[in-house]
């Protein structure tokens, strides 16, 4: 089976954004991970971390924070713990997103 475009779009993207501590290459050992150990979720999470790079250019934000945030956020607490060590604000706002989405919604979104 071959990668979705959105697969190969977020490998991409983390390949040629510059940023710091080693995020590229931990989440593209996270990423491998999800490819062998929940394949289900990778999809998911590529399309939720274009979406949300996408919304931050869109308000001209960089996109970078959201990107990496969402990819992380059906990362379990010791994915977290051992792809995000060095990376604080994206562990934490990756758990926010993961608590937020358990949350029971309202038909428009708010948490009810």
């Amino acid at each position: 089976m071959f990668p979705s475009p959105e697969i190969e779009r977020a490998r991409l993207i983390n390949r040629t954004w510059v940023v710091r501590g080693n995020l590229a290459e931990n989440t593209a050992r996270y990423l491998d991970r999800l490819v062998e150990q929940r394949p289900e979720t990778l999809q998911e999470v590529c399309e939720r971390a274009l979406a949300a790079a996408h919304r931050a250019s869109a308000e001209y934000r960089d996109p970078k924070p959201d990107f990496y945030a969402a990819l992380f956020s059906r990362a379990t607490t010791a994915e977290r713990d051992e792809f995000l060590r060095d990376h604080l604000w994206t562990r934490e706002r990756s758990a926010q997103l993961a608590t937020a989405d358990a949350e029971p919604r309202n038909i428009d979104g708010r948490p009810a």
